[in-house]
């Protein structure tokens, strides 16, 4: 009987030491796994990342272009407006001075006046060449 329960104990020590040599295996098998989902996870999350920035960098590239773009529409149709004063301006002063309506001051307050529009039309032109560079 004696022996029966050495042989038993002796069984069951050899069966838990058994057990205990399988887990780490299986174990280190799971987290070997682990560790590779976690790199994969960790590549995904960098990738999602780039794409994002990258995705926020050509919003603002358009966003800029667009701004670029209304300031030279801005640009045009102020050069246009103020070409229109000065043709205008020249109007009445041809028509003035057919009738003889004008006096001499006021022939240099609208020679000065179209003078003023066409130094600014200078100007503008000058900023929308340098925002068309840009474009």
């Amino acid at each position: 009987m004696k022996k029966v329960f050495v042989l038993l104990w002796f069984i069951l020590v050899s069966s838990l030491a058994m057990a205990q040599d399988d887990a780490p295996e299986i174990k280190g098998e799971i987290i070997v796994t682990q560790e590779k989902e976690i790199e994969q996870v960790k590549e995904n999350v960098e990738k999602s990342k780039a794409e994002a920035k990258k995705e926020k960098k050509e919003a603002a590239a358009k966003k800029k272009e667009e701004k670029l773009q209304k300031q030279i529409d801005s640009k045009a149709k102020s050069i246009s407006k103020e070409e229109k004063k000065v043709e205008k301006l020249k109007g009445q002063l041809e028509k003035g001075k057919l009738k003889g309506t004008l006096s001499p001051v006021d022939v240099q307050k609208i020679e000065d006046k179209v003078a003023k529009s066409q130094m600014k039309i200078m100007k503008e032109q000058e900023k929308l060449t340098k925002l068309n560079r840009k474009l």
